[in-house]
């Protein structure tokens, strides 16, 4: 009987990752203030700048924020929260002391991705807050689909 509800679930799962949808929207409009709380595609390369990535789970999943680059060689970038996890559409557990290579990001097949080489589409919901008078705004998608 638990075999048969694990069986289920993990259907589940697999159905609500793969039926994730969005607009498709250009890199350049994604944090427009309309966007906040829309889901849409945006195609990039996932990159992780600076010396560490941060994981939380302020949102109800373990969460790791990277960087996705309007392309290999521009300083346009959104950021992005992957779900930690082994299985697609995920990041693995970083352990301490980690180094770049060891940063595993899957695609919805499964796929490693390439960080800072491979061209993605992501799909997730976008959230922004503007700006505070003398202040930076905010900006950054919660991915739940990772394609090629």
């Amino acid at each position: 009987m638990k075999l048969i509800i694990g069986l289920v679930l993990a259907a589940a799962g697999l159905t609500m990752s793969c039926s994730v949808t969005g607009e498709p929207i250009e890199f350049s409009k994604a944090c427009a203030i309309e966007n906040d709380g829309k889901n849409f595609e945006v195609k990039g390369v996932i990159a992780q700048q600076g010396r560490s990535v941060f994981c939380s789970n302020t949102g109800g999943r373990m969460e790791c924020g990277f960087d996705l680059l309007e392309s290999t060689a521009s300083s346009n970038k959104l950021r992005i929260d992957i779900e930690q996890g082994s299985g697609s559409n995920t990041v693995s557990k970083l352990e301490s002391g980690y180094e770049k290579e060891d940063i595993k990001i899957r695609d919805n097949s499964g796929a490693e991705v390439a960080l800072e080489k491979d061209i993605v589409k992501l799909t997730g919901k976008i959230s922004v807050a503007p700006a505070a008078p003398g202040g930076q705004g905010v900006c950054f998608m919660q991915v739940r689909k990772i394609e090629r």
